[in-house]
């Protein structure tokens, strides 16, 4: 899961493509991008109607030409809501949001955007996220976080823990307030394993500056710094140490130890939801249910399942996009193992190096749409991540062809 960035097409192209109506993507060798729908496609011609840099075409064109196809792309937003989340007036005090399963897989950010923009716009003060989630992408859950930040001077955030594992402790240490069932767990979140660089001493830095940017975050918010370390990082030690009716946690063992406990002896651990409320890291709640959380809140309204909705609209939206990334990978392979076949019998090598050049810039430039798709659904960090790992691999595999045709 590295992170980086990608050219995208030129921005005449880009703005002609995106304001037609286009429900497939027709990428040529030469690097144009035809938006439009494909008519018929055989084993060697498709043929399509569209627009190519704001000019319409209505034509037949050889499979020798095109170096991919992506069908169905949705031509509208697809940051809008979907019709059933009715952008009406509400009242209430408080928004569920819920965060169940895998950050990246079943919950994306772009689901809590939407409810945070609904929510100030009907004045709805706080949201309530309920969290069942055992992790997932770090990039899900550390944007997911970011965007909280934006909206801190405008509502109040409060996480319900059912399972807070992993990565999701990212939008719970950005919480204002933090409520745990019973048999609900907090913590576990050692990042390092999915930085994959090869290198222990590397990874181990990497996580030591994540784990300092979620302990900052936690303590901002009221938030034991020293718990989020230890959560994140082995080798961290927690202190429980008496302070009025509760407990302050520290990291260093203090020198008058009467009545301290240790919570963490240098593993990464995890909470359970009794030892959160017993130490003071999250308020205790008996269940998930509106008027539980009503009651912790001190008997204010729910502004209905409008977050529900925002939730599951969101990851429609997004797999949609991953779908159509998976796609790309597959075109853009198969792309390649036919240079690779025609290479072997290729007589004029000049002329197939410049075919294999335009291949190559194709697949550059066609990473362009899908970005910017990717940034209307608040997802560039996982495309800009996959989309440069794959091209970086797809072009060395490309460069491989230049060589084997030049020997």
């Amino acid at each position: 899961m590295g992170m980086l960035r990608w050219i995208v097409i030129a921005i005449g192209l880009l703005a002609a493509a995106l304001s037609a109506r286009a429900d497939d993507m027709i990428y040529f060798s030469d690097g144009r991008v035809l938006m439009g729908q494909i008519l018929k496609e055989t084993d060697d011609e498709v043929e399509a109607k569209g627009t190519i840099a704001g000019v319409e075409f209505h034509s037949t064109f050889h499979k020798s030409q095109v170096a991919s196809i992506i069908r169905n792309v949705a031509s509208r937003s697809p940051s809008k809501v979907e019709p059933d989340v009715k952008d009406e007036a509400a009242s209430g005090d408080f928004l569920i949001v819920p965060l169940k399963g895998t950050f990246g897989d079943d919950i994306y950010p772009l689901g809590l955007i939407n409810a945070m923009d609904w929510a100030v716009k009907n004045k709805v003060k706080r949201i309530v996220m309920v969290i069942d989630s055992p992790g997932g992408y770090v990039w899900a859950s550390r944007y997911m976080a970011d965007k909280m930040k934006e909206y801190d001077n405008k509502l109040n955030f409060t996480m319900v823990i059912e399972n807070s594992i992993s990565a999701s402790i990212w939008p719970t240490f950005a919480s204002d307030d933090i409520f745990i069932t019973p048999g609900g767990t907090f913590g576990g979140a050692v990042v390092y394993k999915m930085t994959n660089t090869g290198s222990a001493e590397v990874d181990m830095k990497m996580n030591s500056i994540l784990a300092a940017e979620v302990a900052a975050m936690a303590e901002k918010h009221g938030h034991s710094g020293a718990v989020a370390r230890a959560m994140m990082l082995s080798g961290q030690e927690v202190w429980a140490v008496p302070s009025g009716k509760g407990y302050k946690l520290v990291s260093v063992k203090p020198a008058d130890d009467r009545g301290i406990k240790q919570l963490s002896a240098g593993q990464v651990f995890t909470l359970t939801g009794n030892d959160c409320v017993t130490y003071g890291i999250a308020g205790a709640i008996p269940d998930t249910t509106e008027s539980a959380i009503s009651h912790v809140l001190g008997d204010l309204k729910s502004a209905g399942d409008q977050g529900e909705k925002f939730m599951k609209n969101a990851k429609t939206s997004c797999d949609g996009l991953v779908k159509r990334v998976k796609q790309w990978q597959s075109n853009v392979r198969d792309r390649i193992e036919k240079l690779k076949d025609a290479a072997a019998t290729a007589k004029d090598k000049e002329a197939f190096i410049r075919r294999i050049d335009d291949v190559a810039s194709t697949i550059t430039n066609s990473v362009g749409p899908l970005r910017e798709q990717a940034k209307a659904l608040h997802m560039l960090p996982l495309i800009d991540s996959l989309s440069a790992s794959d091209v970086v691999e797809f072009r060395k595999q490309v460069d491989k062809v230049k060589e084997q045709i030049r020997k």
